[in-house]
Formats: structure tokens, sequence, C-alpha cells
């Protein structure tokens, strides 16, 4: 089984139509999100996890739908540090999306959600609140909706505004 870092480093040079189906995105946007990430945020991931990695976990959960469960067995981490990583890169994105004005021509949040399949947990009728995420057996944690809403416009609006053409 790879580690976690020996999995990263594969993602990042798998063929690109494999990796923007995991992540959504370029490679070359991936890096830029990571070095945006890495001189703008405090992480409070051990230093052996590399910001690219965090960010590949966190993308298991909310673009391929994943739990904490199947991730942390992907990613060779245990639940625990895999829920702390989800958590630092969420809160890395809010300040993304504090920072960053999102682009006028950024798509709306209805029309790419479709690409983020933790969203299909969401209530329609209760926007607000928390929400539990990656459960499988118990594992999930509650976030805010609001919070991964925010989170996850910003990650929408750097996608778009870096993407590769």
């Amino acid at each position: 089984m790879l580690t976690g870092a020996e999995r990263a480093r594969f993602l990042l040079n798998d063929i690109p139509p494999r990796f923007y189906d995991f992540c959504h995105m370029d490679q070359i946007t991936f890096v830029q999100l990571a070095d945006w990430l890495t001189e703008n945020t405090q992480s409070s991931t051990p230093e052996e996890i590399s910001i690219e990695e965090s960010l590949f976990v966190f993308l298991d959960i909310v673009a391929q739908g994943s739990s904490f469960k199947s991730t942390a067995y992907g990613w060779n981490h245990d639940v625990k540090l895999t829920q702390s990583i989800f958590l630092d890169i969420l809160n890395a994105l809010r300040v993304l999306r504090d920072k960053e004005e999102i682009s006028p021509s950024c798509p709306s949040f209805n029309t790419t959600r479709s690409r983020w399949r933790i969203l299909k947990a969401r209530r329609k009728s209760r926007m607000e609140g928390p929400i539990k995420v990656g459960d499988e057996g118990g594992d999930g944690i509650e976030v805010n909706q609001e919070d991964l809403v925010e989170a996850l416009t910003a990650l929408n609006n750097f996608i778009h505004e870096h993407k590769e053409y």
C-alpha cells in the first residue's frame, strides 16, 4: 500500500484527465491553490503531511464523496487525522474566501454544485446549521453548512480564475 505522500506524488504526476476526474481542476490550478494556501494560511496538520496531500484528502471527501474511514484507509492515515486534515483545509478555504473577491464571471454555486458530491447530503429545506460529512458507521463529523458552502464557493472561484484553457 502506498503512503499518503507516495499517493499524492502519483496523483500529481498522473495523466491530466484522471487528475481532473479526481480533483475537478487541472494540475497547474491545483499547484497554484496549494501555493496560495501555503503562503496565506497556517496549517495545524503535522508537517510530514504536505499541503498537496492535505488537499487530496479534502477532495477525496468533497469531490469523490468518500467517507472518512475509506479516505483514511486510502491515504494510510487514521480517521482522527483524516478528520483533522479535512477541517484544516476547510478553514484554509474559508480564509481564501475572506481574502479573495469572488469574480462576477464565476459560475454560480448552483451550477457547479454537481462537482461536489459532499453536497448530496445537504438538505435543501434547511440550508443552515450542521451537516454530517464523510459519514460511514459513525465516523463522520458535523460542520456548519454555511462554512462548507463558503469554502466550496472559494474553491469554485479559484478554479474558475486559474484554470488552464
